[in-house]
């Protein structure tokens, strides 16, 4: 019965991965050196959420990431990552799945490895309200081994009668395991999203917004200064 939604949804990563193959000339002409050090750094990040609804409770995933660093100027990384949610009550829903971060900056490390989600969801009146805790168990090229937790709490308002929403987040990291990575353990990060978005039809939205990225690097705060420009679509 999922069979066709699922192929299809294969070809769609698929054709996620192709998008970022130029990037192949681009990481051979960095390999004689590392990224240096850059901070408030201006990025552009481009989401393409996709949704599949299997039955009342079960749902197929499809979301990436595709980011441009150095003031908007060389492609960083791409982030794919499938999964299945399944919804076991009004508010509560639980979801995994596998995440690839592949590093297209010489001294950046492609990561990969399984996700788990814990999600809740609820409304004030018409403000929807979403908390999400993510592990991760991210496996690096070179054997290292990260863990870490993130945990997410976002709130949608909407505008009057209008089909937008004013959209704030907020999300922290807390790396668990850092066996190779050079990292440590505790907090590192934080990412503070606001944007708008416009859900121009019945399951189809898209947003456009500012993240600001602080974490820990060498022992100092940097910041990074991220537009985000994001499509989400359920497919049935």
């Amino acid at each position: 019965m999922i069979a066709q939604p699922i192929r299809l949804l294969s070809i769609a990563l698929a054709v996620l991965m192709a998008a970022a193959a130029p990037a192949a000339a681009q990481r051979t002409q960095q390999t004689q050196r590392a990224p240096p050090l850059q901070y408030d750094d201006l990025r552009l990040a481009t989401i393409v959420d996709l949704e599949y609804r299997i039955d009342p409770n079960w749902s197929f995933h499809l979301d990436s990431q595709l980011k441009i660093d150095d003031d908007i100027s060389r492609l960083r990384d791409l982030e794919v990552r499938p999964g299945f949610e399944y919804t076991f009550s009004r508010n509560w829903a639980v979801a995994a799945g596998y995440v690839q971060y592949q590093r297209y900056v010489t001294g950046l490390r492609t990561q990969r490895g399984p996700f788990q989600d814990i999600l809740y969801r609820t409304y004030f009146d018409r403000i929807e309200v979403i908390g999400r805790l993510r592990t991760e168990e991210l496996f690096y090229e070179d054997g290292a081994l990260l863990g870490r937790a993130r945990t997410q709490l976002g709130a949608y308002f909407p505008i009057g009668d209008l089909p937008w929403t004013f959209d704030l987040s907020d999300e922290v990291y807390f790396n668990l395991k850092v066996d190779g990575t050079g990292r440590e353990a505790g907090v590192h990060e934080n990412k503070a999203y606001t944007g708008l978005s416009w859900h121009f039809t019945a399951g189809a939205r898209m947003s456009v917004g500012y993240e600001l990225d602080t974490y820990d690097q060498l022992g100092q705060l940097r910041n990074e200064h991220t537009f985000k420009l994001s499509f989400a679509y359920s497919l049935n």
